[in-house]
């Protein structure tokens, strides 16, 4: 032949007759790359850069100017980005000078400049509900301006255009109930209405509960000294950039449309030297491709045995081993090119139709597409590359073939003795024991990390070494590589069982150990697809229990509890009528109040009340001062071990979660206040086992409420009703009708573990994956063994025959690929318990178990179910 063009034309024909598995390997390359496709430009669509970023954060303007208080800022050494904070005032000029909302900054700005106000969120408001008052955002600024383009999208109506007006989000108009605008109206939570004239949503956070109004709206107080910030537009002659440093003379701080676009390099770099994150992205995709390779690979290798009479004709008209192999391999590139542009235009049509699904996921409105061109142009390349090596030890073995062999369609089973090879055994081993080093590594810098985390922090030590997380990936990589290695052998050692199996199950085994070229790859790629799975439910496993383990209860279980004064525009006042109301509509036996004291004399400071607190001893390590808290001893006696505790309290003692708080049993109390402290007295104090582990008293000191009344006021901040059982929907609505908040109330039912809803996804994906596998490589064992099963029928054999041979083709693979998948993921697992902190290996023997026993069975059963008992009668000339 001599050159490209006969082997091409007969690749492209035999990829057209061969219609059904050419489109099996696309499908294959396809699914991935539209997989990867979508995910890529839906990450990159909802974090934008460059000009859709700028038209994110200030629409249409030329610069954001933001006016502070301060008459005059301090040089700045970097200029100002999108995220940065309000540079710090000059030297001298600390004191306030102005009001930002009331100065006009036009004076400031070039001739020409246009001003609008930036719709920025203000703060939450309470907003009068069908039934109670729910917290809803608030945004304000001049949103009908053409600078305000695009941050927002108007659904309805108009903006408003007096502080009487509102426009609400699509949430806050469902939650309403709202949908004419005709009349509709807001009403706060102090009785004021008004006007509902659009429906709007922010271009951030378009699907929660929020309110656009007017800058100069009474829906909501401003702090007088926050900055306000302005949107502005300036005259085609004027470079934002210089005018940054006029402006920081005055107060006022400047963001270019340049600096967003186009941000200035950081001034001491930002790169971390962890390689971590992509040495694993790393593994994860040529793991992908592989299995890709694997699947598409044993498809061609049937492929290349079906067409062996094709390939004779073409050795004996002239034809070379080199003509033979570039056929297959021309095969597996159109199947590659045929999957990558139907996966690109899948995704294409995909990502449009769905766009209000992903802007949902996201919370953000997407304007316009972002694709990042350059992982496309990787992924199908990855995708074409991905068929062709599939196709290379299939034209390999084609290439070796005889010609006369070849032309009377015979090709050679593997027979012998299946050898597994010492160096793919040595990788196993090697890559198990890196594994359990880089975890051991891992778990001993979690337990250094966690030594070193303050008592009273409220969030968990991490760890991230690249050591130990490169062992780990390496690791894993050696364990997988040595399986795909030795499997084929593996299958063919397997064959020993057969004398112990039913005839069908004696059939398919040997059927396998005949073809290891199908059963090999085939079984690898479940391997591989199932381990993900597995190493899924290992992870999840110990994340959960490291979560129970660090769970924090409200209260007792089964009770309820009601947090009062807590600050802000949903705090509620505690009074004695509003706990006794909400006791009457609950199931309830008994309250039990949680306080603060305030010491006698002592003035709130603006909304907040200074309380006394427990200094601790200047020996102690990351704690200066702990809360006192005012408790019933009968609650805390209803803690298992703390009975000693409650009597401790009973003598009027003050009760410590930590035995290093106190010196010579007692504890320095003081009046804290923002600014100094004033000592109130020495108190006797205890260590008695601890306190009660709930979230609110775990970290603090506890006294009784008699001994807080000898050293000042008494203040209620939450109150725990014990419950004789759990309340209904309609008691609980009537609580909350209370409280005039549905936010309030908690019901501690202990930790809910996630476990059920991962059971069910994990399950699901396991057996998607392992179907996948097996329905590739029984349907090609089928196909490929049709001659052998004619045979069967022509000397007796019963037509449901096939069904059994199919079923046991499909358990044999299904379950050598589970077993050996859930190995693999249970290295990973094991790491994960390192890295999560959970307080000991947990195995998921429930999915575990559903993967290895379930999940083979369920695939021999589709196999029985999908496959006909009767064959059309075929030749056997081999």
């Amino acid at each position: 032949m001599g050159d490209w063009g006969p082997p091409l034309r007969i690749a492209r024909r035999t990829t057209r007759r061969s219609l059904g598995r050419t489109l099996l390997v696309a499908a294959l390359i396809g699914l991935p790359v539209l997989a990867v496709t979508w995910m890529g430009v839906v990450l990159k669509t909802s974090s934008p850069s460059g000009e859709t970023l700028a038209r994110l954060s200030i629409g249409q303007a030329d610069a954001q100017v933001g006016v502070s208080q301060y008459g005059r800022f301090a040089p700045m050494d970097m200029p100002h980005v999108l995220g940065s904070s309000e540079p710090a005032p000059a030297q001298g000029a600390e004191k306030p000078v102005r009001v930002p909302a009331t100065f006009d900054p036009r004076p400031l700005l070039p001739i020409g400049s246009v001003l609008a106000r930036a719709i920025v969120e203000v703060g939450t408001v309470d907003i009068q509900g069908p039934s109670t008052t729910s917290a809803v955002s608030v945004l304000t600024g001049d949103a009908s301006s053409p600078l305000a383009k695009d941050l927002t999208r108007l659904d309805e109506g108009r903006f408003p255009a007096s502080r009487s007006e509102v426009a609400i989000s699509p949430a806050l108009a469902k939650y309403l109930g709202i949908r004419d605008l005709g009349g509709a109206t807001v009403r706060s939570a102090d009785g004021a209405s008004y006007q509902v004239v659009g429906i709007v949503r922010p271009t951030n956070r378009p699907h929660v509960r929020s309110v656009l109004a007017t800058p100069d709206t009474s829906l909501i107080t401003v702090d007088p000294t926050t900055s306000v910030q302005y949107l502005v537009d300036l005259p085609d002659a004027v470079d934002a950039t210089t005018l940054a440093a006029p402006l920081r003379s005055h107060g006022l701080f400047l963001l270019p449309r340049a600096n967003i676009v186009n941000p200035p390099p950081e001034m001491y770099g930002g790169g971390s030297g962890d390689i971590g994150p992509y040495a694993a992205m790393a593994l994860a995709i040529g793991l992908g491709v592989l299995e890709i390779v694997l699947l598409a690979g044993t498809a061609f290798a049937v492929g290349a045995r079906r067409q062996t009479r094709e390939l004779g004709l073409v050795m004996a008209t002239g034809g070379t081993a080199r003509d033979v192999r570039r056929i297959v391999l021309l095969q597996g590139l159109f199947a590659g090119v045929v999957g990558v542009t139907a996966g690109l235009l899948l995704a294409a049509v995909v990502l449009v139709a769905g766009k209000p699904w992903w802007e949902r996921m996201n919370s953000t409105l997407f304007l316009s597409w972002q694709i990042p061109w350059v992982s496309v142009i990787v992924i199908a390349l990855l995708g074409v590359l991905a068929g062709l090596a599939a196709a290379v030890v299939p034209a390999v073995s084609a290439g070796r073939q005889a010609p006369l062999a070849a032309l009377s369609g015979r090709f050679a089973a593997t027979i012998g003795r299946a050898k597994i090879r010492k160096a793919a055994v040595l990788m196993v081993i090697a890559g198990v024991a890196s594994v359990l080093i880089g975890s051991t590594m891992l778990a001993s810098a979690l337990a250094e990390a966690r030594r070193m985390l303050p008592s009273d922090a409220d969030y968990q030590a991490t760890v991230t070494p690249t050591g130990p997380i490169a062992l780990v990936l390496l690791g894993i990589t050696a364990v997988i590589a040595g399986l795909v290695w030795m499997l084929p052998n593996l299958v063919g050692k397997l064959s020993s069982l057969a004398g112990h199996l039913p005839l069908s199950g004696r059939l398919a085994l040997r059927d396998a150990a005949r073809h290891r070229h199908r059963t090999g790859p085939a079984t690898a790629a479940i391997m591989m697809a199932v381990a993900g799975t597995a190493a899924l439910a290992f992870a999840a496993s110990n994340g959960i229990a490291a979560e129970a383990k660090d769970y924090l209860p409200e209260g007792r279980p089964g009770n309820a509890t009601v947090p009062f004064d807590t600050g802000g525009s949903g705090s509620v006042p505690y009074s004695a009528s509003t706990e006794q109301r909400i006791a009457s509509v609950l199931p309830t036996q008994h309250t039990f109040r949680v306080g603060t004291v305030t010491a006698p004399g002592v003035k709130p400071i603006g909304e907040y009340v200074p309380t006394i607190i427990a200094r601790a001893p200047e020996t102690t390590v990351g704690q200066a001062g702990f809360s006192v808290l005012v408790v019933d001893p009968a609650y805390v006696e209803k803690f298992a071990g703390l009975e000693r505790a409650a009597e401790e309290l009973r003598a009027g003692r003050i009760l410590l979660p930590r035995a290093d708080l106190t010196t010579k049993d007692t504890v320095e109390l003081i009046s804290d206040t923002p600014t100094s402290s004033k000592r109130v007295a020495r108190h006797p104090a205890v260590y008695a086992g601890g306190v009660p582990a709930t979230r609110l008293l775990k970290t603090n000191a506890l006294i009784s409420p008699e001994a807080a009344a000898k050293l000042g006021t008494i203040n209620t901040i939450s109150v725990e009703y014990e419950l004789s059982r759990p309340p209904t929907d309609d008691e609980l609505a009537a609580a909350h009708r209370l409280l005039g908040r549905d936010d309030l109330l908690t019901i501690e039912n202990g930790y809910q573990s996630p476990a059920r809803a991962f059971l069910i996804g994990i399950l699901t994906a396991a057996t998607v994956v392992t179907l996948l596998g097996v329905a590739i490589s029984v349907s090609l064992s089928a196909a490929e063994g049709r001659a052998d099963l004619a045979t069967l029928a022509a000397i007796g054999a019963q037509p449901r025959r096939r069904r059994n041979l199919a079923a046991a083709q499909a358990w044999v693979l299904g379950q050598l690929g589970c077993v050996l998948g859930v190995g693999v993921g249970a290295l990973y697992g094991y790491t994960a318990h390192a890295a999560f902190g959970s307080p000991h290996f947990m195995v998921p023997w429930l999915e575990i178990g559903g993967i290895v026993v379930a999940v083979p069975l369920f695939a021999g059963l589709l196999a029985w179910l999908m496959t006909r008992s009767r064959l059309p009668m075929v030749s056997r000339i081999d």
